[in-house]
């Protein structure tokens, strides 16, 4: 298994690092997320959106994708069901569809690895 700091030095793959700190609303989350991970468009407005882009990335050449939530402990402190329910969407429906979904549903899809670390 390979670890956070092994991955960190991996050029294979893109890395996203949020301060969850910073982070007590779906739009402090989802701005650092359009901008971390590029997005074409915002999503502000749209959580469906949001997952739309989330399983796409295709402008993301790597074969790896990491996300790390740094200061998870205060990531969305004020709003603990929103929190629930940001990370079960990660491991209902964005991880599900990068470990296997994406070849039944995309032409020429293939699967990439995506981890998310939840780092206090």
């Amino acid at each position: 298994m390979t670890s956070i700091k092994e991955e960190m030095f991996d050029d294979s793959v893109y890395i996203v690092e949020i301060n969850g700190a910073g982070i007590q609303s779906w739009r402090e989350y989802v701005e650092q997320i359009e901008l971390k991970f590029e997005f074409p468009t915002s999503c502000i407005d749209s959580q469906d959106r949001y997952l739309d882009w989330m399983t796409d990335l295709a402008w993301i050449k790597k074969e790896r994708i990491v996300l790390v939530i740094n200061n998870y402990n205060q990531f969305l402190k004020s709003n603990v069901n929103f929190k629930n329910n940001l990370i079960n969407g990660y491991k209902e429906t964005i991880l599900p569809f990068w470990e296997e979904e994406v070849e039944r549903v995309v032409v020429g899809g293939t699967p990439k690895s995506f981890k998310v670390y939840l780092v206090d």
